[in-house]
């Protein structure tokens, strides 16, 4: 890179001209004046420096004694912002410059080159921009350069490596980009390269093999890539080796393992692969070993039996195998913080309990089994004990309770059975207890109120049973109470109330019943709970408007009263669930106070009234579920105005008016329900501009008119139903467009005219295909046999003529089946027989199974016919049956002759095999009783016999006939 002309001619005439430009008291005050003009100094700190006070008693500047020659300035950390100014190349004399920790701006002068004393230049945490001028490689007495922490970028100027002298290279938290330069191999005196956090690729140049003093190589959070070269190894110095979080790939060198000085190994978030080798145990040194985050297969074979300084060994989120080998900790070990979690390890954790010295063990995300030992207080340093998302079984030890200095213990997601032991009660020091998703059983015992530092307790999904601890309220410090998902009962403590930090109380899906108590007011930094389905009652402690940080309520499936108003305090809400209970009153307009609301769920209880407008101010809403009370009036316009929504239910209620057409700009609406309510006009066309819509019912209203074409637009459509209303016209065939339904109703209404064969182009329909009790004509179009994931049909009701078309019988799914009351004729397919006669009756024409049987021509016989044929079947049935009996009656006579004959007084085998018949359940009936003994309920089950399958269709379809 060429170096500017006027810094090169600078140079030049400063070299030519040095000895009458060697630096002199009267040059400096000049000097600082002018750096000082360009700086904003808030605090004052450079309010001294005047010409009439001497230089070397302003504030942050140094000078030879005696001589007044300035040959530092130290400006660190006194909240200077503005620009370094490039009259500071002036200082000729100054070996230390120190601007860090300020708010400058602006880039790094190049007239800096010019310093040639200089020896430590700190810019380091300021907002400095640009790029690192490369003729700082002119100053060959630089010790230490740390500019990291700016806002520089570019690449790393390869001048540097002329800098002989240097010790110490930072240029961390930066924005450089490029490769590291390989003239940095240069720096024979190099101790400190520290690159971290910048967008460096490429990999690390093989001449850094020449700085062999170097003592700390760390270039984390780049892009560097590659292999680790082995030569680090040749480092022999080296204390600190950090590569985390790059791209480096393939095996750890062995190499590593002779630097005998390393205290410090990080490789984490890399893409190493290949098993750990045996030759890191040579680093006796070594104090913090990571290799988290890696690809690192094969089982560990670490052992502190040679690394007896490390304290921290961290191979987390890998591929190892195997088991927790007994030699990790054989004597005494330093080891006190081991993460082994994301890993494959099996087997028992027993291995641990010889790292006596352990504070922390995150050993979570494995597959360890077996039972935590109670041997487990051995370890008394235990701070955190973290074991979630095992296959842990048995109980948890009473011992558990010696561990006097344990902070957290997260056993969530295992297998753990049994109580939770009192003794849990003298763990004085424990913040966070997390056991949820396991088996545990039993009471939540009184002694874990004495837990008084307890933040977090989460027992969610297990079957403690009882009542909550009646002290719960000791819990000073709690934050969060999650005990959902389990058997209590009783009424909630009052003494909860004292817990005055609680964020986020879940008591949800439980057997809890009484009321809340009025001590929840005291909950003031309480912002989630979740009561839902117990069986709390009676009206609301009107206090609770006092909690104003409330975001999220659920209290949904239980059995309040009253008004919702004492919910309403906070204007922070975000989910507000009393779907329910039953709430009475008007929907106050209190709600709307909090205008961040997500979702409001009001269904299911005794509100009156109509739907308030000011829910339209409720623009980030997008669920509204008011469904299920007794509304009524007409849906208010300004609900156009939440244009977030995804659902809109307001089903059963008894609303009037029209479907508004501005439905149609709810863009997101996934589910419209305005069904089970007394809206009349027509269905808009503008529903057909929802894309989004999944859902869509209208059903039990009193609409008119047609069904628009424009619904065929929806086609992300997956159920449409507007039964029950009084719709004419045609089924339009644009529905085919529709082909994620799988479930269509349309009966109940006047719509006339053909079934489209377009409907058997809607593949997906699964559910229903409901087109009853309508005025339906034409046949049965033949592409319903399209529909093959179909389960049921129903065509019944209109006026429907011809034949049963034979493409149904591809409906292999079907298990329910109604084309009854319309005029249909000809054979039933004899793969449709299954279905009872309800399927089919009501047409006069039909015949076959299960139905009076068809004659010649395929027409009903008469039932004259019918009767003789039955007549001469059983006359003809009776007379085989007679002139069967009398053969063997005959034959069992003669048998009966020669076994008297031949008998020594035993019965012979042949009346056995002869009086029992062995059915394929073991059981037996007497022949010739006239009784049949029925199968056992095995074979009745596991039989394919025709019999007994129709009869279930038989059941299934007459249930589903009797419903219409």
């Amino acid at each position: 890179m060429a170096i500017p002309l006027a810094l090169l001619l600078s140079l030049l005439f400063g070299i030519v001209l040095a000895p009458e430009c060697v630096a002199t008291p009267d040059m400096a005050p000049a000097t600082l004046l002018q750096v000082k003009s360009d700086l904003i100094d808030p605090q004052g700190i450079l309010s001294g420096w005047s010409p009439e006070a001497d230089v070397c008693s302003w504030h942050g500047v140094s000078c030879l004694p005696g001589e007044g020659i300035v040959t530092g300035l130290n400006l660190s950390g006194y909240g200077l912002s503005g620009t370094i100014s490039p009259a500071i190349s002036g200082l000729m004399s100054v070996e230390v410059i120190d601007f860090s920790s300020n708010s400058l701006t602006g880039p790094i002068p190049p007239e800096l080159g010019m310093l040639q004393n200089l020896k430590t230049l700190l810019l380091y945490s300021n907002s400095l921009v640009g790029t690192i001028p490369p003729e700082l490689g002119l100053l060959g007495n630089l010790k230490v350069l740390r500019l990291g922490d700016n806002m520089l970028h570019g690449e790393i100027p390869l001048q540097l490596g002329n800098c002989t002298e240097l010790e110490t290279m930072a240029l961390a938290y930066c924005q450089l980009s490029g490769t590291i330069p390989h003239q940095i191999g240069n720096l024979k005196n190099l101790q400190q390269l520290v690159l971290d956090n910048n967008t460096l690729t490429g990999s690390i140049p093989e001449q850094l093999v020449g700085c062999a003093n170097l003592r700390s190589l760390s270039v984390s959070d780049n892009r560097l890539g590659g292999t680790i070269p082995s030569f680090i190894g040749s480092l022999s110095v080296l204390q600190s080796l950090n590569l985390a979080n790059n791209q480096f790939s393939g095996a750890i060198p062995a190499d590593i393992g002779k630097l005998s000085s390393l205290t410090y190994l990080n490789l984490l978030g890399n893409r190493l692969t290949g098993a750990i080798p045996e030759e890191l145990n040579q680093l006796s040194q070594l104090q913090v070993l990571d290799l988290s985050k890696n690809n690192i297969s094969g089982v560990i074979s670490i052992s502190t039996s040679q690394l007896k300084n490390l304290k921290y060994l961290v191979l987390s989120d890998n591929l190892l195998d195997g088991t927790i080998p007994g030699d990790l900790c054989p004597g005494n070990s330093s080891l006190e913080n081991l993460f082994l979690a994301g890993n494959n390890l099996e087997g028992g954790i027993e291995g641990l309990l010889n790292c006596i010295s352990l504070r922390s063990i995150d050993a979570s995300n494995n597959s360890f089994t077996g039972k935590i030992p109670s041997e487990i207080d051995r370890l008394a340093n235990l701070v955190d004990l973290v074991l979630h998302n095992n296959s842990l079984t048995g109980v948890l030890p009473p011992e558990i309770g010696n561990l006097s200095n344990l902070e957290m213990l997260s056993l969530y997601h295992n297998g753990l059975t049994g109580v939770l032991p009192p003794e849990i009660g003298r763990l004085q020091r424990l913040k966070a207890l997390f056991l949820y998703e396991n088996q545990m059983s039993g009471t939540i015992p009184d002694e874990i109120t004495d837990c008084t530092s307890l933040e977090e307790v989460d027992f969610f999904g297990n079957h403690f049973h009882g009542t909550i601890p009646e002290k719960i309220g000791n819990l000073k410090s709690l934050t969060v109470l999650q005990l959902r998902q389990n058997d209590l009962s009783g009424s909630i403590p009052a003494s909860l109330g004292e817990c005055r930090r609680l964020q986020a109380l879940a008591l949800a899906d439980n057997r809890l019943s009484g009321a809340l108590p009025d001590t929840f007011r005291l909950l003031t930094e309480l912002s989630i709970i979740t009561l839902y389905n117990n069986s709390l009652e009676g009206p609301l402690p009107e206090a609770l408007f006092e909690l104003k940080n409330l975001t999220v309520i659920n209290i949904s499936h239980n059995r309040f009263s009253g008004s919702v108003v004492p919910l309403l305090g906070s204007s922070s809400l975000s989910v507000l669930v009393l779907t329910d209970n039953n709430f009475s009153g008007v929907i106050p307009t209190a709600v709307t106070r909090s205008r961040n609301m997500v979702r409001l769920q009001l269904a299911g209880n005794c509100l009156t009234g109509a739907i308030p407008a000011e829910l339209g101010s409720l623009t980030q809403l997008k669920m509204l579920d008011l469904s299920s009370n007794n509304l009524s009036g007409d849906i208010p316009a300004q609900l156009s105005n939440c244009l977030q929504l995804t659902h809109l239910n307001l089903e059963r209620n008894s609303l009037t008016g029209a479907v508004p057409s501005w439905l149609g700009g709810l863009r997101f609406l996934g589910e419209l329900d305005l069904s089970s309510n007394a809206l009349t006009g027509v269905i808009p066309v503008e529903l057909g501009n929802c894309s989004s819509l999944l859902k869509l019912s209208l059903s039990g209203n009193r609409l008119s008119g047609s069904i628009p074409q424009e619904i065929g637009r929806l086609t992300s459509l997956n159920v449409l139903n507007l039964q029950k209303n009084s719709l004419t016209g045609i089924i339009p065939p644009t529905l085919r467009r529709c082909n994620k339904l799988y479930e269509l109703r349309l009966s109940e209404n006047s719509l006339e005219g053909p079934i489209p064969m377009e409907l058997g182009q809607l593949s997906e329909l699964q559910v229903m295909l409901d087109l009853s009790r309508n005025r339906l004509s034409g046949q049965i179009p033949t592409s319903l046999g399209n529909l093959v994931k179909l389960e049921r049909l129903n065509l019944s009701s209109n006026q429907l003529h011809g034949q049963i078309p034979t493409s149904l019988l591809q409906l292999t799914s079907l298990n329910r089946l109604n084309l009854s009351d319309n005029l249909l004729s000809g054979a039933i397919p004899a793969m449709l027989s299954s279905f009872p006669a309800a399927s089919y009756a009501g047409n006069g024409e039909l015949c076959g199974v299960p139905l009076p049987t068809c004659g010649a021509n395929g027409r009903r016989l008469a039932s004259a016919t019918v009767s003789g044929i039955v007549a001469a079947i059983a006359i003809v049935s009776a007379t085989v049956c007679m002139a069967l009996l009398y053969i063997m009656l005959r034959m069992w006579s003669n048998w009966r002759e020669v076994s008297v004959s031949s008998s020594d007084g035993e019965e012979p085998e042949a009346h056995d095999k002869g009086g029992k018949c062995c059915a394929g359940d073991g059981k037996y009936w007497k022949v010739g009783s006239g009784l049949v003994v029925a199968p056992s309920t095995e074979d009745k089950y596991s039989s394919a016999s025709e019999s007994t399958v129709l009869h279930g269709k038989l059941t299934e379809a007459s249930a589903f006939n009797s419903k219409g």
